[in-house]
């Protein structure tokens, strides 16, 4: 990822004016879908509208571009604070609609959800590619490695996109299938997206890795009882197929 979109995807620094309830209850319903996930259901949605979550000190802001948009519960069970904002000028932000909800238990299976940014569930597409790729295939590890072997060898890096993808930008799995094309972003999210897809736990992560000076995407998969890293974007660069990295080498700012 290009350093705009560290300051766009990221960093997210909002100027944020609480002006309590700017619209009607009717506009925007947040609620507990389960303890592994968030469903906003918003009358108003777009490219000026942010979602932000917040439990213990950290906070996560996602795009509110769909009338439903499920947010992935990561940061563990307690209390969520959910905050819909809408941008009033620049990089400042109102709040206009607000909830606190309290998750009792969370578990691994939220690497299973179809939840922003990895959505599957209803994805044709994918759900073809996949359980084209793991026929036959008995182990986790043989299905990781195969789709593995399918990214890297199938996916080639967008460096005309990464120039001008826009603030409000989220993978959408399907049109990577189709164009075979994606920046770092888009690998993570449909190795993802595949595997979440045959019960296989995995996280998209963000931050950055040794070697490289701007913002990376990559994931965890859970393999034989521990997390393991694998980075498509750069083994598809330099044609690794090591699959399993030294997850020393990376830095985890965001895990989804």
């Amino acid at each position: 990822m290009s350093k705009r979109v560290i300051s766009l995807l990221f960093v997210l620094v909002f100027f944020i004016s609480s002006i309590g309830q700017a619209y009607a209850s009717s506009i925007y319903n947040i609620s507990k879908l389960n303890n592994n996930g968030i469903m906003i259901e918003s009358a108003k949605y777009g490219s000026n509208m942010r979602v932000m979550v917040e439990k213990g000190g950290e906070k996560y802001y996602y795009n509110l571009n769909n009338p439903k948009e499920k947010i992935p519960t990561q940061l563990g069970s307690g209390s969520y604070l959910v905050k819909i904002l809408q941008n009033t000028s620049g990089n400042s932000y109102r709040v206009v609609e607000k909830s606190t909800l309290n998750i009792s238990e969370t578990t691994m299976d939220v690497y299973l959800s179809s939840s922003q940014p990895v959505y599957w569930e209803g994805k044709d597409k994918l759900l073809d590619l996949a359980n084209s790729l793991t026929k036959g295939l008995n182990t986790d590890k043989e299905k990781i490695e195969e789709v593995y072997k399918y990214v890297i060898s199938n996916i080639k890096y967008d460096y005309n996109k990464i120039n001008n993808i826009s603030t409000d930008y989220v993978p959408n799995v399907e049109a990577i299938i189709d164009s075979k094309t994606g920046i770092c972003y888009d690998y993570a999210a449909l190795f993802a997206g595949i595997l979440r897809s045959q019960g296989i736990h995995t996280k998209l992560v963000k931050g950055y890795k040794i070697g490289l000076d701007v913002y990376h995407a990559w994931n965890e998969v859970y393999l034989d009882g521990t997390w393991v890293t694998i980075d498509t974007t750069f083994d598809a660069a330099l044609g690794d197929l090591q699959m399993i990295e030294v997850a020393s080498e990376y830095k985890k700012v965001r895990e989804y």
